[in-house]
């Protein structure tokens, strides 16, 4: 994970668990009734941690050793350097896997699930992920035009995941969309919807690879004009009933097999 040794050397300052998300993954989680899950593409394991609190015992998948070193240790949690589509754990060695926001940077995401199913002997898959489909509508592009090439080039539809997953995990999928709470504590991409100033945070943007992707004169060019448009009531005249929103729906969701 090439990108993440490079940009990751700060992440765990800025994506922190956040606890709306884990309460979510948690619920979900507890019909499956399992007991050991595989976290892939853990990064600096926020979510392993907090799985690892509530009883679980966890393997920690991430190939980044960058991410690897700033994770917190705790007994619950097993690190494991491997990639998505040649997981280095027997079969059946899990019994639910979960990826957070990690899905996109599977090279071969077909044999990463294929891999997942083999691990997980058909237990419970739950990922947390972004629909494409929702970026046009994000003023955030609006300053960086480029993210909607990106996230649509590297996000797979709704649909399309949906149906590869029934194909080869042999299971029903649930989609649960996700709004975002005004106040997230784990800083990915739409972090800021109602809090634009947190893009001008170089520590936020670090943490958030779709910035790493675009060239230096966009950056600062889209840096510029949102300073700009913040300092001179531009942004909140387009957009400053976000501030007053407790949440807002910009693309985020759980999927996640039936048990």
């Amino acid at each position: 994970m090439a990108l993440y040794d490079t940009i990751g050397k700060t992440y765990a300052q800025t994506r922190r668990s956040d606890p709306r998300i884990a309460t979510k993954l948690l619920e979900i989680l507890q019909s499956s009734q399992a007991s050991t899950i595989a976290d892939i593409g853990a990064g600096t394991g926020s979510y392993a941690l907090i799985l690892a609190e509530h009883g679980y015992r966890v393997l920690a998948v991430e190939p980044s050793a960058t991410m690897r070193s700033q994770a917190i240790a705790h007994p619950a949690i097993q690190w494991i350097d491997s990639y998505a589509d040649r997981l280095s754990l027997p079969n059946k060695s899990a019994h639910a896997t979960i990826i957070m926001l990690a899905f996109h940077h599977f090279q071969n995401y077909r044999q990463a699930l294929q891999e997942i199913h083999r691990v997980t002997g058909g237990g419970q898959v739950v990922i947390f992920n972004y629909d494409p489909e929702m970026i046009e509508s994000f003023w955030l592009t609006q300053y960086f035009p480029s993210f909607v090439a990106d996230v649509q080039s590297t996000f797979l539809p709704i649909a399309k995941l949906k149906s590869e997953i029934e194909s080869i995990m042999d299971a029903p999928v649930n989609i649960l969309p996700f709004p975002l709470p005004n106040d997230l504590s784990d800083s990915f991409a739409a972090v800021g919807w109602a809090r634009p100033e947190l893009y001008l945070d170089n520590s936020v943007r670090n943490g958030i690879s779709s910035f790493s992707k675009i060239t230096d004169d966009e950056l600062e060019q889209g840096l510029s004009s949102l300073e700009r448009d913040l300092e001179t009531g531009v942004w909140n005249h387009k957009y400053g009933y976000l501030r007053q929103q407790r949440q807002y729906d910009v693309g985020y969701y759980f999927m996640y097999t039936a048990t």
